[in-house]
């Protein structure tokens, strides 16, 4: 049965008591209730609303269960809160564990990689005090001096007969490292243990020769390298490189355009090419054939000395340098048959002739022959004209199109030799 107020109506939620109802977490008076009085409170309307209901409802009982009810909304609506308070701390301590896990993992996988890294390193650097015991052990295993007179098999013609001294004359040579007693065990000996030089005699003996002359030499006048046997001077410089006795390959890097972008090509260039303060030995140049060359080019390299205006009309002047092959778009190096020598402070002339009409590539337009395609310390590249003809030397009349060398010179300093 619903109560009644004062109007003798039964009174409803939305009725006159409504507006009596107390706020969620206060008493019936308005002011704010700790959860242990919630607590208490909701233990004191169980016990009202019992004695309520046993002894019947009156008017004057009605605003007493307003407010106990009102008490009850309020503990729950508390608990409530309370409880999804919880859920969310419940929530912020999952994601806390999650990353502390994903960190964990993160840091055990990062210890692994630094303990497999350091094992590595650990057997690297085991490796590398294995080697150098055994090479200490290979010093140390004869016992050699620089007046020892060896037996050396040129090639399995000859024999001869020179001290160790000699063979260690040019000192920090490849050559002084292999016969100065630290290398014993590594050298090759015949059948007779003799050892063994995989050079024939026309190539070593005038080698030996030198390093004879070089022990007893005036320091104040140093002897040059030889040029080796006629015929065979290409032969004798890749020895004498071996042995390490020519010093390094400077290049001088002029390459505009990527070999394999190039556009422009004709069937020959010339260029004029300035060594500065030191004379230099050029060895080798680097460029391409034209792309619409089907296979490859055949390019004849020519040198000369002077200038380019002048000895274009001079073909005597010329000195053939070396014939090799231009690859379309690629790389091709032109070895000379020998090294040419450039005096320094000399203007020099370079001529690529090709027997096709793209037979060589080239690099961006110049405005003359004085526009400089490259340079450094050493050595200078000035701008290039093209020949329209396959014979060579011709072609260059007419009109005059300048262009830059797109490629590379290979050189080697005289002062350094």
């Amino acid at each position: 049965a619903g109560a009644m107020d004062c109007s003798g109506q039964h009174a409803t939620p939305d009725g006159p008591a409504a507006s009596l109802r107390p706020l969620p977490g206060t008493s019936a008076f308005g002011t704010s209730m700790p959860s242990d009085a919630l607590a208490t409170e909701a233990g004191a309307v169980g016990g009202r609303c019992g004695g309520a209901i046993g002894g019947g409802v009156g008017g004057g009982d009605f605003a007493g269960l307003q407010a106990l009810r009102g008490s009850a909304e309020g503990l729950f609506t508390a608990m409530e809160t309370r409880l999804r308070e919880a859920a969310r701390r419940e929530q912020e301590a999952d994601a806390v564990r999650e990353q502390s896990r994903h960190e964990r993992e993160v840091f055990e996988r990062q210890c692994a990689e630094v303990l497999a890294s350091m094992d590595i390193a650990r057997e690297r650097l085991q490796a590398e005090r294995r080697e150098l015991e055994d090479e200490k052990a290979r010093m140390q295993a004869p016992d050699t001096r620089r007046s020892d007179v060896l037996s050396l098999n040129l090639g399995g013609e000859r024999v001869v007969q020179r001290r160790r001294s000699t063979l260690c004359a040019v000192e920090d040579s490849f050559l002084a490292a292999r016969f100065s007693g630290r290398w014993e065990q590594e050298l090759d000996l015949d059948e007779d243990g003799k050892y063994f030089i995989n050079y024939p005699p026309e190539l070593f003996l005038p080698l030996l020769d030198y390093l004879g002359a070089k022990e007893t030499e005036d320091p104040a006048r140093q002897l040059p390298l030889p040029l080796g046997p006629d015929g065979q001077r290409p032969q004798f410089q890749a020895m004498l490189r071996y042995f390490g006795m020519l010093p390094a390959v400077s290049i001088l890097d002029v390459l505009q355009i990527p070999y394999e972008d190039v556009a422009g090509s004709d069937h020959g260039l010339a260029f004029e090419i300035l060594p500065k303060k030191n004379s230099l030995m050029l060895v080798a140049l680097e460029t391409c054939a034209g792309r619409f060359v089907t296979n490859v080019a055949t390019a004849t390299v020519y040198i000369c000395q002077g200038t380019l205006v002048r000895r274009l009309r001079q073909r005597d002047e010329w000195r053939q340098a070396a014939v090799c092959s231009l690859r379309p778009g690629l790389s091709s190096r032109l070895e000379l048959s020998e090294p040419v020598r450039l005096q320094a402070n000399c203007q020099h002339c370079v001529y690529i002739a090709t027997n096709n009409a793209n037979g060589i590539a080239y690099g961006d337009g110049a405005r003359g022959g004085t526009d400089v395609c490259g340079e450094n310390e050493d050595l200078c590249v000035y701008a290039a004209r093209t020949s329209g003809s396959m014979v060579p030397f011709a072609g260059f009349e007419g009109f005059l199109y300048w262009h830059k060398f797109n490629g590379k010179l290979e050189y080697t300093l005289v002062d350094g030799i």
